[in-house]
């Protein structure tokens, strides 16, 4: 018999009222262990390059909840280099991320080099409010050489 724990019971709580979880076509899962993986399709914002000491861009990109699926929302991050590294794609940057999915909008912040970061639910908004947790981020940039898609693994709690 598995011990119940508070979290183990707000988990559940999360799951049945649909605070991340829901079945359906373009609708999220979130799984037992809370984690929620978003793909990303048509990622633009970066003009052949990744942003060199102080520069800003912003990047877009398109929701699924399987590569190739139906759309779920849109990504939006605004990103800030701040490391003077020999080569751009070693820089540190500072982005924050906003994804807006149809029941509401998830907010992240964190830190990336090169194409991938590992990055804070700050919460959320709508059906995701409360959110926590972390997520990894993996964008492959069209203008760098990459196939224009984005994979977000999260991992979260209540």
């Amino acid at each position: 018999m598995s011990k119940i724990t508070r979290n183990v019971i707000l988990r559940r709580a999360l799951l049945l009222v649909g605070g991340l979880g829901a079945t359906g076509a373009g609708k999220l899962a979130l799984d037992r262990r809370g984690s929620l993986v978003l793909y990303g399709s048509s990622w633009r914002g970066l003009h052949g390059r990744l942003p060199r000491e102080d520069e800003r861009v912003s990047v877009r990109g398109d929701l699924h909840a399987q590569p190739g699926g139906a759309s779920v929302g849109e990504f939006f991050a605004t990103a800030i280099a701040f490391d003077g590294s020999s080569h751009p794609a070693l820089a540190e940057r500072h982005e924050t991320h906003t994804f807006k999915l149809r029941d509401g909008s998830i907010f992240g912040v964190g830190t990336a080099a090169g194409l991938e970061g590992t990055f804070a639910v700050l919460g959320g908004t709508g059906r995701y409010a409360g959110a926590q947790g972390t997520y990894t981020a993996r964008q492959s940039h069209e203008a760098l050489g990459g196939d224009g898609t984005a994979e977000f693994v999260f991992d979260l709690r209540a």
